[in-house]
């Protein structure tokens, strides 16, 4: 229903407009009332009402002070003044400030019935034709993006697009993401169109509410039953670092896809490509590496080039991994996105990686590393536990007792105790 905010100084007219009215066959609901503008500020805020009956002589705020306001901070918001003045100046004013009618206190019920009836139909109507044009400039939207992954051949054509759009691309490179949900195959079949349509408009929805201060330049376009994300960012050297924030920034959309939609969700990332023309290859790379998630074996943010057809050559990276932990492991800064970058994969990739094959998180194997060699060294070596801490890793020796205790279920010094007696 639409929902009406009644504003009077007379709490008998305010009262009785909301009481005496039979605003339900109008399909107006009265939501709340107020006793000046001031409140009245107050209660919008609160309400959010589609319509404001209000007067125009009050204290503190005035009816007409008050349509200044709600036009300013809430301009879809229809005005509807009531007054017990017949005073042409009032009416003139009322013109400026654009609103939806001017009626006197003294009409009948039913003439201010029909006055608010008639602002709230006005309203519906600007809501439908908004909505309309809305859902155009979406679809012409996707059009225009469908094109730039399916091949543009004309940058000039497509720049002045972009203008026409209203689309901000200033930077040089772009880069594109899909997003693959498990069983997105499911939908296209007979009868589940409606079905796949709402989970794009979902995806899209979350997708457009995430929005991430690194990457201002970021568009969210279905095409190909797919949601995609198209990225404009800087040319290199501008943009060190983009890559490992955009593979946090995709995680980050996954985790929320797959805990709003109770779905499992994969991303592939294509390669930075400069110049509008090449947009479609970054699709391209983006899209086969969206559907690899079989060859990993578990959801995730998978990056065009990163990925191995053989689990030989899964094995062999991590090999590589669990090589630099062994001999860097006493480096206190040692962590996933160091590792990562050694092996030059992305991080997400790499724990996806090591969570297949080791069946632990890549964190957990180094922990398990360090203590394992803070272990040895309790039982081989003379060396104090804010020592040993130090030799693995840790510079705090009460997190690295925490640590120890808990995967050997004794301190340092009783388990040096306990070797030393055995």
């Amino acid at each position: 229903m639409i929902k009406l905010l009644i504003v009077d100084d007379d709490v008998w007219i305010r009262e009785g407009l909301r009481r005496n009215i039979r605003w339900e066959q109008a399909g107006i609901e009265v939501a709340g009332t107020a006793a000046d503008g001031e409140e009245a500020l107050k209660r919008m805020e609160e309400l959010r009402p589609d319509l404001v009956l209000t007067d125009i002589q009050m204290p503190f705020l005035d009816g007409l002070q008050l349509a200044e306001r709600i036009n300013e901070d809430y301009p879809g918001t229809k005005v509807v003044f009531l007054t017990g003045y017949d005073d042409f100046s009032y009416a003139k004013q009322a013109l400026r400030l654009q609103a939806a009618d001017y009626i006197l206190k003294y009409e009948d019920n039913e003439v201010i019935l029909n006055a608010v009836a008639s602002a709230a139909s006005t309203l519906l109507a600007e809501k439908r034709g908004a909505e309309t044009a809305r859902k155009s400039q979406a679809l012409i939207q996707n059009k225009f993006f469908a094109e730039l992954f399916e091949g543009c051949a004309n940058p000039e054509w497509a720049r002045k697009e972009l203008d026409n759009l209203g689309i901000a691309a200033p930077e040089a490179c772009f880069r594109v993401a899909v997003i693959q949900p498990e069983d997105n195959r499911r939908f296209a079949r007979s009868g589940e169109g409606d079905n796949a349509e709402l989970l794009l408009f979902s995806i899209h929805n979350i997708c457009s509410e995430l929005v991430s201060e690194p990457f201002p330049y970021r568009y969210s376009a279905v095409y190909n039953n797919r949601v995609n994300l198209l990225f404009n960012l800087p040319a290199p050297p501008d943009n060190e670092g983009t890559a490992e924030h955009l593979t946090e920034h995709l995680e980050e959309i996954r985790r929320t896809l797959e805990n709003c939609l109770k779905l499992q969700v994969s991303i592939g990332l294509g390669s930075s490509r400069e110049g509008i023309e090449r947009i479609a290859i970054s699709y391209s790379e983006a899209l086969n590496a969206a559907q690899l998630k079989p060859i990993i074996g578990g959801a995730g943010v998978f990056v065009s080039g990163e990925i191995r057809h053989s689990q030989n050559s899964h094995h062999t990276l991590l090999k590589e991994m669990e090589q630099y932990m062994r001999l860097h492991f006493h480096e206190e800064e040692l962590n996933l996105t160091a590792i990562a970058d050694h092996v030059h994969i992305s991080s997400a990739y790499a724990s996806t990686l090591f969570k297949k094959y080791k069946g632990m998180n890549l964190s957990e194997h180094l922990i398990q590393l360090r203590i394992d060699k803070a272990a040895e060294l309790l039982s081989t070596t003379d060396a104090k536990s804010y020592e040993v801490s130090e030799q693995v890793g840790y510079r705090n020796p009460q997190y690295f007792s925490v640590l120890f205790k808990k995967h050997y279920g004794k301190s340092p010094s009783e388990y040096r105790r306990d070797q030393q007696h055995s």
